[in-house]
């Protein structure tokens, strides 16, 4: 047994991971995440490991068929599962009592799904009901298809995890057990459980996990993004954003981003706080000009991500349609003003107290919708995932970010971020409802 942060990692002779941490509540909430997800789908599976997510947490199990499984997840207080690009993950939240029931549902699922044919023809046409919601959706073709590839350019960071239709059609339980033994090992699982724990909970989930096989399943290594080498730039008619009350006074959106250095670079700090001044600051920059001054926008900011070897810096705004040249051309002031001139030592103070905070909490973007189904479980359980996944602990983080002051700040920000729209390097989207 070794210590975390604030909590405690368990690995079984199986390689099975349990990381917990007792904490002074009533509820307990569990993940438990699969290294196995849709960027391990060979050609022709494309979908196959969303569309298994749906069998596990529906199709039943050996131990249960798929009604007995829907009474038994009555009893929790949160039950769901997600699908991304390189794992599985089934979050559910429940009282202590609950706990047995959860340890013996979630290993059921995971290691003995039943797959039952009714359910499985059943989830044919509820996962493409769910396709097609995603791509009917007015910006998919702009964001999903244009965007995002013109960023990343590569397979790693823009796979459609809800997979192709004709794949979900010809699904069986063949090719799901095929998938499933790829990676539903034990040794490619880590179970997280954050809340008023029992004592000797190790022996408790050994129970249920310990005597598992090994598999031959492994996390997904991402390759690295590369930066930018030519610029893309669309503006396209997005009928959805009009206001049909008052048609000129309707908004477009707004994306521009860039690539810039990973959190593993030394210059990602920087980078953190650059995009906190340039996008969230009311004393100075986009906000500042295009919200409090101009009023050009409501929504109007900037972002900086680094994970999975993919540095992200973007710029997001809704934006007043007959104004959107001047938002624009303000964009490009205010990241040239960031890299030719240095930061007022008040405003980088601020920004970086802000950015802590944020470090601090430990919420990433998968955590953050359910924090408020259990705060303070749900918040242990985003701090076990992030150290897991072997990112940089989080008081360096804060140590790193610490260092950063006005000069840095200027000599990172005229190394990465654009000044010259005609001639430097971006992704630029525009959907317009006025566009003719």
């Amino acid at each position: 047994m070794k210590k975390g942060e604030d909590f405690e990692v368990y690995e079984y002779p199986n390689g099975f991971r349990l990381v917990w941490q007792k904490t002074p509540t009533n509820t307990i909430f569990g993940n438990l995440r699969i290294n196995h997800g849709a960027l391990h789908e060979n050609e022709g599976e494309e979908g196959i490991a969303h569309f298994l997510e749906h069998m596990l947490v529906e199709g039943g199990t050996e131990k249960y068929t798929p009604e007995e499984q829907a009474r038994i997840k009555g009893d929790f207080g949160y039950t769901n599962a997600f699908t991304s690009r390189d794992r599985t993950m089934i979050p559910w939240g429940m009282i202590p009592s609950g706990l047995e029931s959860y340890l013996d549902m979630a290993a059921q699922m995971a290691f003995h799904p039943r797959l039952d044919s009714k359910t499985l023809e059943q989830q044919k046409k509820v996962v493409l009901r769910e396709i097609a919601r995603t791509k009917g959706a007015p910006y998919f073709e702009d964001v999903i298809k244009f965007y995002w590839p013109s960023v990343a350019r590569d397979r790693d960071h823009t796979y459609f995890v809800l997979g192709n239709e004709e794949v979900i059609q010809n699904v069986n339980k063949t090719k799901l057990r095929e998938f499933h033994r790829r990676g539903y090992g034990p040794n490619n699982m880590i179970l997280m459980l954050a809340g008023d724990l029992p004592l000797g909970i190790v022996d408790k989930v050994a129970e249920y996990f310990a005597h598992q096989q090994k598999g031959e399943g492994k996390p997904f290594e991402f390759s690295q993004v590369l930066p930018l080498n030519e610029k893309a730039v669309r503006y396209s008619k997005a009928e959805d954003l009009v206001d049909k009350d008052n048609p000129q006074e309707s908004n477009s959106e707004l994306m521009l981003g860039i690539v810039v250095p990973d959190e593993l670079h030394p210059d990602s700090p920087n980078l953190i706080v650059a995009s906190e001044i340039l996008g969230k600051s009311w004393t100075a920059g986009l906000k500042k000009r295009i919200r409090s001054e101009e009023g050009m926008a409501y929504d109007i900011g900037s972002s900086y991500n680094g994970d999975k070897r993919f540095g992200y810096f973007g710029i997001n705004g809704n934006i007043h349609a007959k104004r959107q040249e001047r938002t624009i051309e303000i964009i490009f002031e205010e990241m040239s003003k960031l890299g030719q001139s240095t930061s007022d030592e008040d405003e980088v103070s601020s920004a970086k107290k802000r950015v802590s905070y944020k470090v601090a909490s430990g919420l990433e973007n998968k955590f953050r919708m359910l924090v408020n189904i259990d705060p303070v479980n749900v918040g242990a359980i985003a701090r076990m995932d992030y150290a897991l996944e072997g990112r940089i602990p989080i008081e360096e983080k804060l140590s790193r970010i610490e260092q950063v002051n006005p000069l840095t700040l200027q000599t990172v920000a005229e190394k990465y971020l654009p000044s010259d729209r005609e001639k430097d390097n971006y992704v630029l989207l525009v959907r317009n409802p006025l566009e003719p």
